[in-house]
């Protein structure tokens, strides 16, 4: 399994920014890689203080349950399989914004996180 680039992570931070930014937000991007650690956040002018730990939440997320943060919600709901498992790690996020990323091979190398929106 290889891991995501500097280069890469840096691109994946500076491009989600500058999205945001063509759509008017002022969202913080967060990278982590396959575990789960912190590989880069950028927070542009404007960001709230708040959303660096949320985004990087939502990577967290995204990395460690290998989806998209949007469909975690609803594994987490009461009566849905996963209902509790937000309450056994601080660090899971059910808000929409977080995406894993995959090598070409369909291996799990990282995930992006983004708050603000």
């Amino acid at each position: 399994m290889r891991e995501l680039t500097l280069e890469e992570v840096e691109t994946l931070l500076k491009e989600g920014v500058a999205y945001a930014r063509s759509v008017g937000r002022a969202s913080t991007v967060a990278v982590v890689d396959f575990g789960g650690h912190l590989r880069g956040v950028l927070r542009p002018e404007k960001g709230r203080i708040a959303n660096p730990p949320i985004a990087e939440k939502k990577a967290w997320t995204s990395a460690a349950l290998q989806r998209p943060t949007s469909m975690v919600r609803e594994l987490m709901l009461p009566g849905a399989f996963g209902y509790g498992l937000q309450h056994t790690d601080e660090r899971f996020c059910i808000v929409a914004g977080g995406f894993p990323i995959y090598d070409e091979d369909g291996d799990l190398i990282g995930a992006i996180g983004a708050s603000g929106g």
